[in-house]
């Protein structure tokens, strides 16, 4: 993943903003390679978000559930999720879990749903990114 796609579901995102209503749930692959993803990159993005999405007042506190399965990309996760979770006018809130069960129940879905997580059974995708070999 590139910082320049990480801008373009933002982007995205905003073009959409029926997708902004609901809380997201964001899978990292254990082969996820984010090396071409700096600190620095992360910080912009973050930096952006208050103008692209400044046109929507959301009445909801959103909820982005994370699971990841790739050492190699936790520097870069825990970066973005602190930066998520320290503006205070932010109508999101962001999460690492270690298991899917985790995050259904932080995502308060119903426990006999919670595998669905794992399956992708109902989710719409926003985005993902596979390598190109």
């Amino acid at each position: 993943m590139s910082a320049a796609e990480m801008v373009a579901l933002a982007e995205y995102q905003v073009r959409q903003p029926d997708w902004l209503a609901y809380d997201g749930f964001n899978l990292i692959a254990a082969d996820a390679d984010f090396s071409r993803v700096r600190i620095e990159d992360l910080d912009a993005i973050v930096e952006k978000y208050p103008t692209l999405f400044e046109p929507r007042t959301l009445l909801i506190f959103r909820r982005s559930a994370w699971v990841s399965f790739s050492p190699s990309s936790q520097p870069q996760l825990d970066h973005w999720i602190t930066r998520r979770n320290t503006r205070r006018e932010q109508t999101l809130e962001a999460r690492q879990f270690s298991t899917f069960a985790e995050a259904a129940a932080w995502l308060t879905l119903p426990a006999d749903k919670a595998s669905i997580l794992e399956t992708g059974e109902g989710f719409d995708a926003l985005a993902r990114y596979d390598r190109a070999d």
